[in-house]
């Protein structure tokens, strides 16, 4: 900034923070009324500090006092706590880094339950008496919420820790806002009519919360209006006021009470990662099975490729024919029947969470499942394609050892009355012969015989 070019008026004297901070505290203790007084108001936000130090403040009405004891002096009060009226003796002084003013207090005398305590507990017994309070009618949350409405401030500490934590446990849920305010003489109407406008939105349950404050604050969500429109909520309500184990009515008649704003967005759809866990599960366990169903009609392909009738040459072509179309067949069932029931499986496992609709995490899902399915479908087809091309080579080779494929490259076959000749010693001199050829018998008359590998054992007619 640039210096200020005014002059310093005539007797101007220009002080430091430090001096002030001490001339205030100077005054303060240096006034008689101020070094012993006695304070009559009701106690708030009474707490004890990690140095065993006891804050708190005393009220009245709007006025507000703050308090401090050391910890000899408090360990000999009566028993209080926030919402008593007590008179506390002691004297004022300053707490210069806070640039505040608070009563160093040595004794206390109680004087009974404060005002807004009072009204509190009146206010509390009444509605349990309706009933308003009763677990019986609390109703469950929600497994998987998609949308929830917000009753808070957008200013407010709470909204923002509850939307953070929400942004990060469940990205997919919409969060609708009900903007009001959450303190001052005109927010238990305002709370109200932004219960109202939740009510009327297409959402799974509401989310009313703040950040901390004193208990006169957050008063604001005792306000009887406020109480019965939760109760009267068409949705389930989450109630997560202020960052204190001091609930408010808001708290006893909402479904569900969360200490913290962050806590309750920890409980918004808190059974989402068992269900992705779950269909994770489901898709191993569909391809696990669709490995081990091709695998044993691999098997059976296999051993009805082995089992063949080579005695019968002339039977084996046809069966082994059938057995691969059948086998195909089988497969081609087997593999289309498990492809539908896994589609149908998916479909309905859809259609039921189309309600919930996590959008991108079962698309995803989908998609994967699909390229599955595809994969499964051209691994059938290869395996009839590999069960046919063994066929093909299993018939070229028995082609290959056909009896009348052998008589075309020159041999023939003798027989002797129908019966098969194989050695010399069957046939005797002089007796007829019939020799099959390729196109054709030849009839002959044995002359001469010789056995193989002898040259002149042969045997004559006499």
């Amino acid at each position: 900034m640039k210096a200020s070019n005014v002059p310093n008026l005539p007797g101007e004297s220009v002080r430091g923070v430090a001096w002030l901070s001490s001339f205030l505290r100077d005054k303060l203790q240096g006034d008689p009324l101020l070094r012993s007084i006695a304070i009559r108001g009701e106690v708030s936000n009474c707490k004890v500090s990690a140095y065993g130090n006891l804050n708190f403040a005393l009220t009245e009405g709007t006025a507000l006092l703050q308090c401090f004891a050391w910890e000899d002096d408090f360990l000999a009060f009566p028993e209080f706590k926030n919402g008593a009226k007590i008179v506390a003796l002691g004297s004022i002084s300053t707490y210069p880094q806070r640039s505040t003013y608070q009563l160093v207090v040595e004794r206390v005398r109680l004087e009974g339950l404060g005002d807004v305590h009072q009204l509190f507990e009146e206010r509390k017994k009444r509605l349990a008496a309706e009933g308003l309070f009763d677990a019986a009618r609390k109703r469950a949350l929600p497994a998987f919420p998609f949308r929830v409405a917000l009753v808070s401030s957008k200013r407010s500490e709470g909204a923002t820790d509850f939307l953070t934590r929400l942004r990060q446990l469940r990205p997919h849920v919409r969060v609708e806002w009900c903007e009001t305010s959450v303190q001052g003489p005109n927010a238990p109407a305002e709370i109200v009519g932004a219960i109202g406008r939740a009510a009327q939105l297409d959402v799974d349950l509401i989310v009313v919360t703040r950040g901390g404050g004193s208990f006169e604050d957050l008063f604001t969500f005792s306000d009887e209006s406020v109480v019965r429109a939760i109760a009267r909520a068409r949705h389930p309500v989450i109630s997560a006021v202020g960052h204190t184990v001091d609930q408010q009515l808001a708290d006893f008649a909402a479904d569900l009470h969360a200490e913290t704003p962050s806590a309750a967005a920890e409980r918004v759809g808190s059974e989402t990662r068992a269900l992705r866990e779950r269909l994770e599960d489901r898709v191993r366990r569909a391809r696990g099975a669709a490995s081990r169903n091709l695998e044993r009609l691999e098997s059976r392909l296999g051993r009805s490729l082995t089992r063949s009738k080579l005695d019968d040459v002339t039977l084996f072509l046809l069966p082994q024919q059938q057995l691969l179309e059948d086998a195909g067949e089988r497969l081609d069932a087997g593999a289309t029947v498990f492809l539908r029931t896994r589609r149908e499986r998916i479909a309905r496992l859809g259609e039921r969470l189309a309600r919930f609709d996590p959008r991108l995490a079962l698309a995803n899902r989908g998609r994967r499942l699909a390229e599955t399915s595809a994969r499964l479908e051209r691994a059938a087809r290869e395996r009839l394609r590999r069960a046919e091309l063994r066929v093909r080579t299993a018939s070229a080779t028995l082609n290959g050892n056909d009896p009348a494929a052998i008589l075309q490259k020159g041999y023939a076959i003798v027989t002797l009355g129908g019966r098969i000749v194989r050695e010399p010693d069957e046939v005797p001199i002089g007796a007829s012969i019939d020799a099959r050829v390729a196109r054709g018998t030849l009839s002959a008359r044995v002359e001469s015989k010789r056995r193989q590998g002898t040259t002149d054992g042969n045997e004559r007619s006499g």
